[in-house]
């Protein structure tokens, strides 16, 4: 077991990540493939305005932008929002803030997206509530989450349950019953096991890797 301060050093850790990457994005450009599914759902539920938490270099919430969503992209990296101002290349604002106290107002957008954040953190319940916090009434959260069947399950030290030290970052795993738990007091509209393939992120995970994902679509209950 590791104590706070560790914890928080593991999930600034990405900044690290980012400034040692030599040549090309810490990830593969194209966003992950539960983007296209959560652009549709937006689009059904006519959102405008969409926060992306932990936006990291920009490439899901490129897509988000590009679908004509008014987005906010907001991580504590600055390298990677420096690499995200120029995937995005002016179509949104991008925001340097903590994702669990953000400088914005209650009940304030129509979505908030959250992909491949929920890993990287100790605990996502402080997240949890901020994006419950911003989001409209009717509003939606879509977010995902590394099951105990990723690929990369395991690699690193084990410093808690389902919870690895890996190059200095945080990667956090969830069977089914914690993410149940996490929305408890939400409308869950969907929650869905979703894999795929990934190629190499150059030096930091130098392997085609397999994730599987927990996908969450849930709404504040009124």
């Amino acid at each position: 077991m590791t104590n706070a301060a560790t914890y928080g050093e593991l999930q600034y850790g990405w900044e690290k990540a980012y400034q040692e990457q030599e040549e090309g994005p810490l990830w593969q450009e194209d966003p992950i493939p539960v983007i296209a599914d959560a652009v549709e759902a937006l689009r059904r539920r006519q959102a405008r305005t969409v926060v992306d938490l932990g936006c990291g270099d920009g490439r899901n919430l490129a897509a988000v932008t590009e679908a004509g969503f008014n987005a906010l992209g907001v991580d504590i990296a600055p390298t990677g929002l420096a690499h995200a101002r120029r995937v995005i290349k002016q179509r949104s604002f991008l925001m340097r803030s903590d994702a669990t106290s953000l400088p914005l107002v209650d009940a304030s957008v129509d979505a908030v997206t959250c992909f491949d954040v929920f890993g990287q953190v100790q605990d996502p319940t402080d997240l949890i509530s901020e994006a419950r916090r911003i989001i409209a009434p009717g509003g939606v959260f879509i977010t995902n989450a590394f099951t105990l069947e990723d690929g990369t399950y395991g690699e690193g030290e084990e410093i808690a349950p389902h919870t690895f030290a890996y190059k200095d970052t945080l990667f956090r795993y969830y069977p089914e019953d914690e993410i149940r738990i996490l929305f408890a007091d939400w409308d869950l509209h969907e929650l869905r096991r979703v894999s795929w393939d990934d190629p190499p992120h150059g030096d930091f995970r130098p392997y085609p890797h397999t994730h599987d994902n927990w996908v969450v679509y849930a709404s504040p209950k009124n």
